[in-house]
């Protein structure tokens, strides 16, 4: 009993100090960096708009609103354009990570800083 008590306590003292979480302190926390050199996104995806925009910007999730029907995946691909269109990369460095079925997703943008993401993403959420 006593050792596992001990390495607890050792992991404890370990794993307070990591440098992913500096990193992310001043962005909103739907916003994560992923090493080596991608970003997550939490969106909120609203289906079935007129035009594509980006309506919420907050800690919990990207709002972001879709011209394409929530059927055969075109929402998806249509979040995946927009997305890459915002953040100015190339339609394959944007990937759903998890949620492909549900409003609630997770975007992986590889090959981009925190800090670019952020910016793009905040350009356009002000300027609708």
């Amino acid at each position: 009993m006593a050792p596992s008590k001990k390495g607890k306590a050792k992991a404890n003292s370990v794993g307070s100090t990591q440098s992913s979480d500096s990193v992310n302190s001043n962005f909103p926390s739907c916003i994560r960096f992923v090493p080596p050199s991608s970003v997550s996104i939490t969106v909120h995806a609203k289906p079935g708009a007129k035009v594509s925009s980006i309506t919420d910007f907050d800690d919990e999730a990207v709002g972001v609103q879709i011209d394409a029907p929530a059927k055969d995946g075109e929402a998806n691909a249509a979040l995946l354009d927009y997305i890459s269109s915002v953040i100015g990369v190339k339609r394959r460095q944007v990937s759903i990570s998890s949620g492909s079925k549900s409003r609630d997703k997770v975007v992986i943008v590889e090959e981009v800083t925190l800090q670019g993401v952020f910016n793009a993403l905040n350009k356009v959420s002000k300027n609708q």
